[in-house]
Order: C-alpha cells, then structure tokens, then sequence
C-alpha cells in the first residue's frame, strides 16, 4: 500500500532503535548456572560451553560423544572414556534384551552382560550343562536359557531367594545381610518360555550336591561374597570339562573385596589363571 500523501520517510536518526532481545532464563536454570561458577570458578564457563555445544541439535554424534568426554573428564577424571563408536552400542537386540530387566536408567550392566553373552559363543560346541549361583532377577539366567535353548543340557540356578547370606569381615562394609533380595516368582517371570532350566532355592552350598553328577560347560558366579564364591569353585571347578569357562562377575570391584580374595586364593593352586576383564568381570577357561 502506498504511504499517504504529505508523509517523510524517516531520516536514519529518526528510526527508533529497536532493543536485540534479552534471553529470559529460568530461576533455577540461573541459580545453577551460578553454582556451577561458585563451584568451579576456573572452568565453570568452559563447562557450560562444552555442555551447550553438546546440546545443539546440528551437533553430530561425534561432537556430542567429545563434549560428553570432556565434562566427564573435568568433573570425574578418575572415569576413562572408551573409544568413539564401538559396535556392541548399536546392537538393537541386545539393547532391547537388557531394557527388559533393566531399572529406569541404570546401563551400569550392561557391558558385564554383553561380555557374558559373548563368552557363551565359546562353548555352544562342548559337553555339559551350565550353572548360574546368585541369579537375582534373572537377566543373565535368561542368556544361559536362550544360548542353550536348542541343546539337549541344563541350567542350573541357585540362589537363596533371600538376599545375600552374612557378610564377613572380608567382605567389607558395602554390603548387608539380605541385599540383593529378589523373589522366586521375579526369576521365573523372566524365564518364561522357556523349559530348560532348573532352580535350587536355598544357601549356597547346601543345594549343590543334588547337582554333584553333573558336568559343566560354562558356570557363572554372582555371589558378591567371599564364602559362596569359594563354595561355588570348591564345587564346579572339578566339575568343568576341558574348554570350559567360569565366570565371576564381581572380582575387579572394589565393593566385592571377599569375593576377589575367595578366587584369588582358589586359583593360586591351579594351573589355570584368572582374565580380569576391563567390566569388572574375571574368567578362566579350563584345562
């Protein structure tokens, strides 16, 4: 539309200056933000720019993956990043599996369970059944279950199905009587469908011998203490055909002292030796 006769168009000078906006930011986004400075007054905006970078959705997988290790490294440097895109981070299967038993957020397992189901690879061609001692909720029961699904074997599933037994002075002060306590039901729930296992309720060892005829192709040990872990190798370790891998879950943790010393002791008179495992996990392989 043309402007009105008699009207000026405005000299440069004249034009208002229009204010550029002012970020409005939460009260609580502004209060950390100044106790991040507080907190670390050196590097608070280097934190914030490296968290900010991260969250820019034109950011690639790769710079993400970089602001993550950097904030990691300023705020826990004692944590090692592990190099950008290993593989086992894409398999939607497995992901899918360990969401299943997984409580909201906690990937903390996931790479000990991804290791196990990768060692079961190594012992699908041998005799024997497998055994789990301590199976919780059943997460890696349901591996041993699924691995050996099609073979004429079975799994053997001990557990008390009342939290863990007395800590020992060897133990350590992480853990209580009764931690870890999950129910019976919990264990079959998460096996149904299948058919080839067997469960033994009751205090490690007391169950064992009804399992003393058997021999084993893979047995894996999550017990957290140090007598049941050196009842479980006192029982299966002469029991293992040649070939076949024991796994202990809980040796490189710091929460699990009674445990490591348990194996350690166990092995020092055997002619195997123990792998520990950048999980946390150790095993051996019999020969």
């Amino acid at each position: 539309m043309a402007p009105l006769l008699g009207t000026r168009a405005k000299t440069e000078t004249e034009v208002a200056v229009q204010p550029a906006p002012v970020p409005v930011y939460s009260s609580d986004a502004a209060r950390l933000a100044a106790e991040i400075e507080s907190l670390a007054p050196d590097k608070a905006v280097q934190l914030l720019t490296v968290l900010k970078r991260g969250l820019e959705l034109e950011s690639s997988e790769f710079e993400r993956y970089l602001s993550a290790e950097a904030l990691t490294t300023a705020i826990y440097p004692k944590f090692k990043f592990s190099e950008f895109a290993r593989i086992f981070l894409e398999d939607e299967a497995f992901l899918a599996y360990y969401m299943r038993f997984m409580d909201v957020g906690n990937w903390h397992s996931l790479d000990r369970k991804y290791a196990m189901n990768e060692l079961l690879k190594l012992v699908v061609n041998l005799d024997g059944d497998a055994a789990e001692c301590g199976t919780y909720r059943g997460a890696t029961a349901y591996l041993l279950c699924q691995a050996f699904r099609k073979m004429p074997m079975s799994i053997h599933l001990f557990d008390s199905f009342e939290g863990l037994s007395e800590p020992a002075s060897v133990d350590g002060t992480y853990w209580r009587k009764g931690s870890l306590t999950a129910a019976e039901d919990e264990l079959t729930q998460s096996l149904r469908g299948f058919d080839n296992y067997r469960i033994y309720k009751g205090w490690i060892p007391t169950r064992f011998a009804e399992a003393a005829d058997c021999r084993f192709r893979f047995v894996h040990i999550d017990v957290d203490l140090y007598q049941p872990t050196l009842d479980s190798l006192q029982f299966f370790y002469p029991r293992m055909v040649a070939g076949g891998i024991i796994l202990l879950d809980d040796h490189g943790f710091k929460s699990c002292p009674g445990a490591k010393q348990a194996a350690d002791e166990f092995f020092e008179s055997k002619a195997e030796n123990l792998a520990l495992l950048p999980t946390g996990q150790a095993f051996t392989i019999k020969q």
